[in-house]
């Protein structure tokens, strides 16, 4: 039921490095892990006006279907329709927090990485 729903392919990375880097901190090295059928939405989205400056903030989920090796702190480089020749929404983008296991599918927060 759910895989009708899973219109879009997200492409994950992953962490590969391992030790620290010159300022002792964890080494990143992300490489390509996965394309996983994927719907990803706005929650929700807010206007934010500081002074002169004025952004939208957008809650943005993703869900995919179980048993999929996705999990915090993996990255999604892009996602596109399933055909992959269109991009959809691009990255890079965060998983953040863990991954929420639903009856039918898993969900996780995305956060733009600057």
């Amino acid at each position: 039921m759910i895989g009708q729903r899973l219109t879009m392919v997200a492409h994950v990375e992953r962490n590969q490095a391992t030790g620290k880097d010159a300022w002792n901190m964890p080494a990143i090295d992300f490489a390509p892990h996965a394309q996983v059928p994927c719907f990803a939405y706005s929650k929700s989205s807010a206007d934010v006006v500081d002074g002169k400056k004025s952004v939208t903030a957008q809650n943005l989920r993703m869900m995919f279907a179980l048993g999929i090796d996705v999990r915090e702190g993996d990255q999604v480089a892009k996602i596109t329709d399933r055909s992959g020749s269109t991009i959809l929404i691009p990255g890079p983008l965060r998983i953040e927090g863990a991954v929420e296991y639903k009856h039918n599918h898993q969900e996780a927060a995305l956060v733009r990485v600057a």
